[in-house]
């Protein structure tokens, strides 16, 4: 992992430094505007997922692997002063995050840590964060509005419009069962990761309060 830094690093100007460190990703599940994100900022990394600038405009990063939602709110996040990241994305200033295929073209479902840079797919933004922040060197992760069911609707700022696709159940069941399959690899690197959402359906990481997540790191 250290070698994958380094070469992420010397490869990469928007490579972040966050080894041994702690980082919370703020997805867009309904919970993540009532779990009081705001308590994170100054005390931990952030990274925003899509629409979840707006809950934290001051993250250091914002990423949304749609080419599409960039287009559609290029205006919008002009303003975001954070490192913007995302998947073959055409908009200016948009650094670009490989999401991998294999020989067939298929996406892979799996984290990833053979080149930096290059991450699994996993079905969603969330887990290309959570694989890519592990190749910034992160070694606690909480997971914030990582809901994956369509209890209290699909997103905390309601459905995306059209042309943007909004997940289903069938879809949250296989973000689920990749999810899934990451948690033994991620204990096996000494990542703790911690789910910050009391209704998502992710069981295979501890739940607990945001409080609680910065009391156990003592952040």
């Amino acid at each position: 992992m250290l070698d994958l830094w380094e070469r992420g690093s010397a490869r990469f100007k928007w490579w972040q430094d966050w080894r041994g460190q702690c980082v919370a990703i703020v997805a867009a599940g309904p919970s993540a505007n009532k779990v009081g994100v705001e308590t994170l900022r100054d005390r931990i990394h952030v990274v925003a997922i899509n629409e979840s600038y707006r809950l934290c405009p001051w993250a250091e990063v914002l990423y949304g692997c749609d080419d599409v939602w960039w287009h559609i709110r290029r205006e919008k996040v002009r303003g975001f002063e954070g490192v913007r990241l995302g998947h073959g994305v055409k908009e200016k200033g948009i650094h670009d995050v490989v999401v991998a295929r294999d020989k067939a073209k298929n996406l892979i479902h799996k984290m990833l840590y053979d080149e930096p840079g290059v991450v699994g797919a996993g079905g969603n933004s969330g887990y290309q964060v959570l694989n890519l922040v592990t190749q910034f060197g992160a070694t606690g992760v909480a997971l914030v509005g990582f809901d994956f069911s369509e209890h209290g609707g699909v997103h905390w700022h309601g459905a995306h419009p059209a042309p943007l696709r909004n997940p289903d159940n069938g879809r949250f069941h296989e973000w689920r069962r990749h999810m899934t399959a990451a948690a033994p690899v991620l204990k096996k690197m000494g990542v703790d990761v911690v789910n910050c959402s009391k209704t998502s359906t992710i069981e295979c990481f501890p739940k607990m309060t945001i409080e609680q997540m910065l009391r156990r790191w003592s952040l």
